[in-house]
């Protein structure tokens, strides 16, 4: 009888050692030629999460920052004025529409450099080289052509961060780069950040190899995401938002 439990117990600890976020089949979208746009749902012990991904590679496409100051844009028109192919809600941004942290668009810097906890990181396009910095690593370049801070990390180097919030569940905006070079957003409905994290850094979420980096943009009501598919597809934000996250074709 005490070898059975003694047994048990293990089978239980193993199980709960292996236990992880699992995925449903990835179910392809319409896109843009170039962009892969996939949506399948998460779970794990009762949690749930509905994932839309857009991917590409850096060397036919690239993100793009779309500013909008005086609210008259949402994703969609702020997407067609730019002729992009998808685009997700952006940075942080006060009460009075002023961004919080860098912003840098075509080459120009709309907002400085932050020091805040919250905005632990940054997506750059300088020449034709996207990167996730951490803002400690971030060093001023005349060739950044592209910037949005925001924050907070959740994984690197293919890990998830520690210490990030479990208790607030929410819709989530991630933009996020993968091992084999390819780089991309996701939306996902809803979850802790810590939990994201965690479902991020699971090797079996996208196509072509493990999220090394990931970031969290603003979400909750500014959470959206757009792909000009046909028909289009539109998760409409919930509220007007300062600047915008976009991918375009490169020249």
């Amino acid at each position: 009888m005490r070898l059975a439990l003694v047994f048990a117990i293990h089978l239980i600890t193993l199980a709960s050692l292996h236990a992880g976020w699992t995925f449903s089949p990835a179910e392809p979208q319409k896109a843009p030629p170039g962009l892969d746009f996939t949506q399948r749902k998460a779970s794990n012990d009762g949690q749930t999460a509905d994932l839309s991904i857009v991917s590409f590679s850096p060397k036919t496409h690239t993100f793009a920052v779309m500013d909008n100051p005086a609210g008259a844009f949402d994703a969609e028109s702020a997407a067609l004025k730019r002729g992009a192919l998808a685009a997700v809600n952006g940075g942080y941004f006060h009460l009075d529409r002023t961004p919080l942290g860098l912003v840098v668009r075509q080459g120009a810097e709309i907002h400085p450099l932050e020091k805040a906890k919250l905005l632990s990181g940054l997506v750059i396009v300088a020449g034709d080289h996207i990167a996730l910095r951490r803002a400690s690593e971030f060093k001023a370049s005349p060739t950044i052509r592209e910037a949005l801070q925001a924050g907070p990390f959740l994984v690197d180097a293919g890990k998830p961060v520690a210490g990030l919030d479990n208790t607030r569940s929410a819709a989530r905006t991630v933009i996020f780069i993968v091992s084999s070079g390819r780089c991309g957003f996701l939306t996902c409905k809803s979850l802790t950040l810590a939990a994201t994290a965690e479902l991020l850094a699971t090797p079996s979420l996208v196509a072509g190899g493990s999220i090394t980096r990931a970031l969290n943009l603003d979400g909750g009501s500014s959470t959206a995401l757009w792909v000009r598919s046909d028909p289009v597809y539109y998760e409409r934000e919930w509220k007007s938002v300062r600047n915008y996250l976009a991918i375009v074709a490169k020249p």
